[in-house]
């Protein structure tokens, strides 16, 4: 793809250079290729992060999304271009060098994240690449931390997610998304608490981001599955809401099948509601 609109977030020229590109490649490789750039062009910023999250839940949806799902990518790209730090660093693909001492305990990474000290994160990420057992404790570092909405845990169990989906190019890049994170900002304490307090909160708050991450936050402790179709999923600017109505159907549609008793479809009119009154899109890009 012809990232140069991208790069430089010409959003009007945007929509002609995927459509072009799909001409000729498949659903799955635009996925891609919109997919690495927003990895690449990741930053533990809000809208960063969140423009990662949207290409998942934009894959989720992919078969409820049917012929528009070339549309929601459109916006996915958009998200990612507007989110990119004018000043980002070129992307490094590959991992650092390591001495021989090199450190790949869970201490290692824990101090790593009480120092915020995100290249000393980086190299425990490249001991630990090719380790079987990698994933499990990515997930239990991320999990003990509740800072920032819970986004370490939820961004951790996406990176792994989309590591699997992109496949091993650029998997090293992929995962030291979770390791920025995590190293981004102070740990908090996570106070666990029932889905059926969060749905409440969700409902009562009219989706509001704090009570929409809790689901999510509860969404990556689980592993995920093939839900039910979903209703009409909307196509809009993604920043508006931090993509929190594309990314509340890929969740609902996962967990409406293990939790039959929860009302899914308030959730779902909810997080409608809070998209139509939000508009984070047009203050807080750089």
């Amino acid at each position: 793809m012809n990232y140069e609109p991208l790069i430089e977030r010409d959003l009007d020229a945007i929509p002609g250079v995927v459509r072009e590109f799909r001409a000729s490649h498949s659903a799955h490789e635009l996925f891609l290729s919109i997919t690495r750039f927003a990895v690449l062009a990741y930053a533990p910023s809000q809208h960063a992060k969140h423009a990662v999250l949207a290409c998942l839940a934009a894959h989720d949806l992919r078969e409820d999304l049917g012929d528009r799902f070339d549309d929601a990518m459109i916006e996915c790209a958009c998200y990612a271009a507007e989110a990119r730090q004018p000043w980002s660093e070129p992307p490094i693909l590959d991992p650092p060098v390591l001495d021989a001492d090199q450190r790949g305990d869970l201490d290692e990474l824990r101090e790593a994240i009480t120092d915020l000290d995100r290249l000393r994160g980086e190299r425990w990420l490249a001991k630990r690449i090719d380790d079987a057992d990698l994933s499990r404790d990515l997930l239990a570092i991320a999990a003990e931390d509740g800072a920032d909405l819970g986004h370490k845990l939820i961004v951790t169990h996406a990176a792994l997610r989309l590591a699997e989906i992109l496949g091993e190019k650029g998997r090293y890049a992929m995962l030291r998304v979770a390791v920025w994170e995590m190293t981004a900002y102070p740990h908090e304490p996570f106070v666990a608490r029932s889905l059926d307090e969060i749905v409440a909160q969700i409902i009562e708050e009219r989706a509001s981001i704090e009570s929409a991450h809790a689901l999510f936050r509860f969404d990556a402790t689980l592993d995920p599955i093939v839900g039910n179709p979903q209703p009409q999923i909307p196509i809009y600017r993604l920043a508006r809401d931090y993509a929190e109505c594309l990314k509340m159907h890929a969740v609902v549609k996962r967990l409406r099948p293990q939790f039959p008793h929860i009302d899914f479809d308030a959730v779902l009119a909810a997080a409608k509601e809070n998209l139509e009154r939000s508009d984070f899109a047009e203050w807080s890009f750089a």
